[in-house]
């Protein structure tokens, strides 16, 4: 998987490592980037699998009421998408980077898999911790929802000033409706599975969904508590997982606009389409990473400065977090 190298790293606590770089400067409000990492072990010490470190960004001060969940594609890790975090980050949100069970593919596990509902079985597990699927044994402590609500808690201990208990309700469970949800490859299609759960915020799908064989849609895939004008799509034409568009259609993106190519453009409102393609050579400079590019820091390509091609796609898709 892809690793972007931790610069200007320092200590800031126990198990804790935070970083800050100056906003860029198309960011809604001045400020600068703080970047924590921080194992899942210290928002629950029974966590002892899938431990790499949770990362979050925050524009500091910490005001923003909005929050962005991104998560990382099979067996990758939060810090695979820094550059997108960061820049989420710079777009209002506060951003967490989950680390979660993502070592099983749901496309793997169910390919010889006759039930309809296998694949929504499996994503219902990992993101619930309820025992649903044979292919995978995720309890609440390691689930999706478990490890967010464990994160925001701790993160108001740590850092009482930020006020991250509002992101959780009474019953000290994530608070869907102030949360926007992204992610690539498998991170993606929980992304939107969230999104069919519970009503959120903002759905952002790189590379995703990939459920589905041979170009056939994922039979979970419908709207659900979040209309279809929250959710925004962003693919490579390159990518061997065909059922992505046809997913997309499944949730009547087309009725937003077109599928629209983000090459060669001028402009930033890409036609306000909910679909993006590109056909850029990723930054491996071999199509065998098209999947991973529109997201991963080591394989999204970059221009001749160093800047992300993709950035101002990025932000288009992100939104703010002020909406």
């Amino acid at each position: 998987m892809y690793r972007m190298p931790l610069l200007l790293a320092l200590v800031a606590g126990p198990g804790l490592l935070a970083t800050t770089a100056c906003a860029d400067s198309q960011s809604p409000d001045a400020g600068s980037i703080e970047e924590r990492r921080l194992s899942p072990a210290l928002a629950n010490p029974r966590v002892v699998r899938w431990t790499d470190d949770h990362v979050v960004w925050v524009q500091v001060p910490a005001r923003a009421t909005q929050l962005m969940l991104l998560l990382p594609g099979t067996n990758g890790q939060p810090d695979n998408g820094s550059s997108v975090g960061r820049i989420a980050a710079e777009q209002g949100y506060r951003v967490i980077g989950l680390m979660y069970a993502d070592d099983v593919a749901v496309v793997t596990a169910c390919v010889s898999d006759p039930s309809p509902l296998c694949m929504e079985n499996v994503r219902a597990e990992i993101i619930q911790g309820s025992d649903q699927s044979s292919h995978v044994s995720v309890d609440r402590d390691n689930s999706i929802d478990g490890r967010l609500a464990d994160l925001l808690r701790y993160l108001d201990q740590r850092f009482p000033g930020e006020d991250w208990d509002q992101f959780l309700d009474s019953n000290g469970e994530p608070r869907w409706n102030r949360i926007a949800v992204g992610g690539l490859s498998q991170g993606g299609g929980h992304a939107a599975f969230i999104g069919k759960l519970r009503q959120v915020v903002r759905v952002v799908m790189f590379g995703a969904p990939a459920d589905g064989y041979n170009g056939q849609v994922a039979p979970w895939m419908q709207v659900g508590a979040t209309p279809a004008n929250r959710y925004f799509g962003f693919r490579h034409a390159r990518d061997p997982f065909t059922s992505i568009e046809p997913n997309w259609m499944a949730l009547g993106l087309q009725s937003l606009g077109p599928v629209t190519s983000v090459d060669g453009r001028s402009d930033s409102s890409f036609g306000e389409s909910h679909m993006l393609i590109t056909d850029a050579m990723p930054a491996t400079g071999t199509f065998e990473h098209a999947h991973p590019s529109v997201f991963a820091d080591g394989a999204t390509p970059r221009r001749g400065d160093g800047s992300f091609l993709f950035e101002v796609v990025w932000r288009y898709l992100l939104g703010t977090g002020r909406e």
